[in-house]
């Protein structure tokens, strides 16, 4: 069964005819799968209450390698938390960005053995 193709903004995406798009290929899934996981908080959804990563929790932290760490655990437990991603290799870098944000570039190994990857920059406030 085919997912709705949601943008990177939210919003449901219509194709050329007026209808629905659908999600086309696994990598496509795989990038809304991830997305929806990095850019909600848990509870965000109220019938997936455990969707979702605390990148939040982050704010107000120092630009510093623990930070980093501390990020990259967190958006490992949200990634495997319902097993979505059960048996593929995921990935995590985390790279600063200036002195008050930080970058996680997330890599999937998809079925190719080709990596999807992934971006997401979190203010950290400092």
């Amino acid at each position: 069964m085919s997912d709705f193709y949601i943008s990177l903004s939210g919003d449901l995406v219509v194709n050329g005819s007026g209808d629905l798009g659908l999600v086309q290929s696994v990598s496509e899934k795989d990038i809304q799968h991830v997305y929806m996981r990095l850019m909600t908080e848990p509870g965000d959804f109220f019938i997936y209450p455990q969707l979702g990563t605390q990148l939040s929790m982050l704010y107000g932290m120092p630009q510093n390698p623990q930070t980093g760490d501390f990020g990259k655990r967190l958006i490992r437990a949200a990634l495997e938390r319902e097993g979505v991603f059960k048996n593929r290799q995921i990935t995590i870098e985390a790279v600063p960005v200036s002195a008050d944000s930080i970058r996680f570039d997330v890599y999937l190994m998809g079925d190719l053995n080709e990596p999807t990857i992934l971006s997401i920059t979190q203010d950290l406030g400092a």
